[in-house]
């Protein structure tokens, strides 16, 4: 080995050398016996051969040699390329492969850009001889690594001599990283994919390199940086393909680095290595496009736009792939361990069905090699989750609003305090919660006014007019008291079931009054007294329920329980009212009319009829298709009549 010079014998201003500077400068293009072979290879498919000749050493100190009929250098030429640290060869030769006089043109795209593989023989011993003819002069040199100093390497032209052909021989004593033969052919075979204008042997033995031919094949455009090529190896296919197991990029027939299943975010993204579909399955992308952005060891690609775009589009589709040829199985997995936390998930909504089951889907699409049992207890644990009332509903909301909701949202709390909205939201859900139930009751025949209408009513007093917003107006058990001994005198038995309210044959009838204060800010009577009486469902309102409710405020006003000025009005509401029957108001006593559907619209009106704006909002709830069919499926103990069990 050549002694480099030391700091002391350096002339002023000269630069020196690190003794690790070439190891450092060209990484494990000669600390990798598997990077440097290749790329002795590649050096000479880039020269334009169709044939190269490997003799391999069998022990440490015999002879490595490559021999290549490629376009070969001239002296000039091998000076300029070999003496150059990082001598850029897409400016100087561009990107196509030039081939040698009198062979017939091709197209063929060059792997080398940077001239550091002319290193690769020093992964085997410190120093290596090379001869390579074109125009009938033959030049030989030698190249040596050095400890550093002025040179990190030394590089001498030892002769000229006239020889034909074209070509280029690399011979080194390997003392160091001897392979075995036979790896060194897989590794060839496998690492370079069939060219029918390129040959390798090794020992005389032909490499067989991989073929892609006869694959399932998909070409995929990468938005604003044009296409790549995916091929799925069939599983069923007896292929020399065992190394070749899980995604593996090429670039101009050259692999970029080992198969493996990682994906966008780390190892295992796709598949577990380990599964049985991870040995199944296969994909080789074939991305030339990417061919600037690999490294200078071809182990990887240098991070780009160009790099992650291509890397999107390819997991995007590769995922899908899988999807697809996994359906099956992740299916039957996903409703095994629905099945096992059926209990549970029976007890949610559906809105909280539907998150549960696309969970799964991404948690097998994120974790493809999940167990059952660690997915049976992930449902759990998502299940207990939906079925809290903590913090986490917030959470569920937010994950599903769309980005103009987010918005409005963040509007919404800049403008409002929680408590704030809480009451105003509270109110309007209690008034939307009255109107929906008596939506539902007002048209039933069957429906019991006495427990379902009246107490309604008595919530949503504020339907009929601004006035009975305040809290003042509450039921009067003292006036039904009043009224209950007109009907007894009528001859009708009143109900005391609810002394909320008065019970007749054909009604029900309530009372609710607001106090009036005197200037001391006592009370000193009745300001205003409402009657609400209800018929039964289908009942058509008349003159004669009108005129009984001026009945009801005469006796009150007889009893005492109402003064001159106080103000009566008593609402008949029905399913209908008489043609021609209108409100009627004799001194301070107003008797209104009206079918049941009129207090309803004037309610939703005063509501903004935000329930049906709600509704029409409300985007609809997919059921998941798995969970469906589980929770439709009979239990082992259930027969066909039988109610099944939550």
């Amino acid at each position: 080995m050549t002694k480099g010079l030391s700091a002391k014998t350096a002339k002023e201003g000269q630069f020196l050398f690190g003794s690790d500077f070439l190891h450092d400068h060209v990484g494990q293009i000669i600390d990798e016996p598997t990077v440097a072979i290749l790329e002795l290879v590649a050096n000479s498919y880039d020269a334009g051969a169709d044939r190269v000749e490997i003799v391999w050493p069998n022990l440490p100190g015999d002879i490595l040699s490559i021999t290549d009929n490629g376009t070969g250098m001239t002296r000039k030429e091998f000076e300029t390329r070999w003496r150059t640290l990082k001598y850029d060869r897409i400016a100087q030769q561009g990107t196509d492969v030039i081939f040698p006089s009198g062979v017939p043109t091709k197209k063929r795209t060059a792997f080398g850009h940077n001239g550091k593989g002319r290193f690769s023989p020093l992964c085997f011993g410190d120093e290596y001889q090379i001869e390579t003819w074109k125009d009938g002069q033959c030049t030989t040199a030698l190249v040596q690594l050095t400890t550093g100093g002025m040179f990190p390497f030394r590089c001498d032209v030892q002769g000229e001599k006239r020889k034909s052909g074209h070509g280029t021989c690399i011979s080194v004593v390997a003392r160091r990283n001897v392979l075995a033969s036979p790896s060194v052919c897989e590794l060839i075979g496998f690492k370079f994919a069939v060219d029918p204008s390129f040959v390798v042997t090794v020992n005389n033995h032909t490499v067989k390199l991989l073929s892609l031919v006869r694959l399932s094949t998909e070409q995929i455009q990468v938005e604003g940086h044009g296409s790549v090529t995916v091929y799925r190896l069939d599983p069923l296919r007896q292929e020399r393909t065992t190394r070749l197991k899980g995604i593996a990029w090429w670039v101009n027939r050259r692999m970029v680095g080992e198969p493996s299943w990682e994906g966008l975010d780390g190892p295992g993204q796709y598949l577990d290595g380990r599964s049985m579909e991870a040995k199944r399955f296969s994909f080789v992308v074939e991305a030339d496009i990417l061919k600037t952005e690999t490294n200078a060891e071809w182990t990887g690609f240098r991070d780009s736009d160009r790099t992650t775009a291509v890397r999107k589009t390819v997991h995007s589709f590769i995922t899908n792939e899988l999807r697809g040829l996994m359906a099956d199985n992740r299916k039957s997995l996903k409703k095994e361990a629905i099945q096992q936390n059926r209990g549970l998930i029976e007890q949610l909504p559906p809105a909280s069905r539907r998150q549960v089951g696309t969970f799964i889907d991404e948690v097998q699409e994120k974790c493809p090699g999940i167990s059952p049992k660690e997915l049976s207890q992930t449902i759990e644990i998502l299940g207990k989750l939906e079925q809290s009332r903590s913090g986490y509903d917030l959470l569920r909301q937010l994950v599903v609003c769309s980005p103009n909701d987010l918005d409005t949202w963040n509007s919404l709390m800049l403008r409002w305090s929680a408590k704030n909205a809480e009451i105003v939201l509270g109110e309007l859900e209690r008034r939307l919660t009255v109107l929906k139930d008596l939506q539902e009751l007002i048209r039933d025949k069957g429906a019991d006014e006495l427990h379902e209408l009246q107490p309604l009513f008595q919530r949503g007093l504020w339907m009929f007019g601004t006035e009975y917003e305040a809290v003042e107006f509450t039921s009067n058990r003292s006036m039904n008291t009043v009224v209950r001994e007109l009907f007894k005198k009528k001859g009708v038995d009143a109900s005391r079931s609810r002394p909320d309210f008065i019970v007749v044959p054909d009604s029900s009838i309530g009372f609710y009054a607001a106090d009036e204060f005197g200037a001391d800010g006592e009370v000193c009577g009745t300001r205003k007294i409402l009657i609400v009486e209800l018929k039964r469902g289908g009942f058509c309102v008349t003159q004669s329920e009108a005129d009984q409710a001026r009945e009801y405020a005469k006796e009150l006003r007889a009893k005492g329980c109402a003064g001159a000025t106080t103000k009566i009005e008593a609402y008949v509401l029905g399913a209908s009212v008489e043609g021609g029957l209108d409100e009627m108001t004799q001194g301070q006593v107003t008797v209104k009319p009206c079918p049941y559907d009129l207090i309803l619209n004037r309610a939703h009106a005063r509501t903004f009829n935000l329930q049906r704006r709600i509704e029409e909002s409300k985007p609809e709830i997919m059921q998941d298709e798995e969970i469906a069919e589980v929770l439709e499926e009979s239990l082992p103990f259930e027969t066909g009549g039988s109610t099944k069990i939550n």
